[in-house]
């Protein structure tokens, strides 16, 4: 299980580096209309599709890969291919600073408007939308589902893994939550700054992000 864990933990904790999930929880949750049921709507958007990928990850690749196989050619062009794409979405986001940012600053700094996102249901599907949106979040934590599936270890120990990679990778989402409900006074004040940092240097994080795990996934495949 130990081995299970150290290859599964830096891919939980890549994909619970995301700005945009994070910043859209700090917006919602700093805001002065319902913003804890609101918080609460976009949250369950977020883990809703976690069990979403969670579902997948184990059962798509346990039959793409097989269990036990997790050296095995297949599994190797799955990780190649995910870090090859995750080296793609930074190049990407690289590109869109250079250009798109560089002429119009307004479009990383210019806060979300929370307005938009009134009702707990439009609330709760914007917490789906932002995941559906996080590439760089679901080729890190397929990944690590199917490390997961792969395993030889039992099932109750695999069941553990899952928990311990869920509830890592949801973190951008659950903590500012657990937070607001823990400490509403303060907590409207820290997130309202803490959004303009992160929006400011989301495009960077990722890039970050992006080039480190798809480095990770090539050497990985070799």
């Amino acid at each position: 299980m130990g081995e299970l864990i150290g290859k599964t933990l830096p891919l939980a904790f890549g994909a619970a580096i995301s700005p945009t999930v994070l910043a859209l929880a700090l917006l919602v949750l700093s805001s002065t209309r319902r913003p804890v049921a609101r918080g609460a709507a976009y949250l369950g958007g977020v883990l809703l599709m976690f069990g979403v990928l969670t579902v997948v990850g184990l059962a798509v690749t346990n039959h793409a890969t097989g269990a036990g196989s997790s050296l095995n050619p297949i599994t190797r062009a799955i990780d190649g291919t995910i870090g090859f794409l995750l080296l793609l979405l930074a190049v990407r986001t690289v590109v869109r600073v250079v250009t798109i940012d560089r002429d119009h600053p307004e479009t990383v700094t210019q806060p979300a408007r929370p307005e938009r996102y009134t009702s707990l249901w439009a609330a709760f599907v914007l917490g789906i939308a932002m995941m559906m949106s996080n590439f760089s979040t679901i080729l890190l934590y397929l990944p690590a589902m199917r490390e997961i599936s792969s395993s030889s270890v039992d099932v109750a120990d695999k069941a553990v893994v899952v928990v311990m990679v869920f509830v890592i990778a949801s973190l951008p989402a659950t903590l500012p939550f657990l937070v607001r409900v823990t400490a509403p006074g303060p907590s409207a004040r820290w997130f309202a700054a803490l959004h303009r940092v992160v929006t400011r240097y989301q495009r960077q994080i990722g890039i970050v992000i992006e080039v480190v795990f798809g480095v990770y996934l090539l050497v990985k495949a070799l």
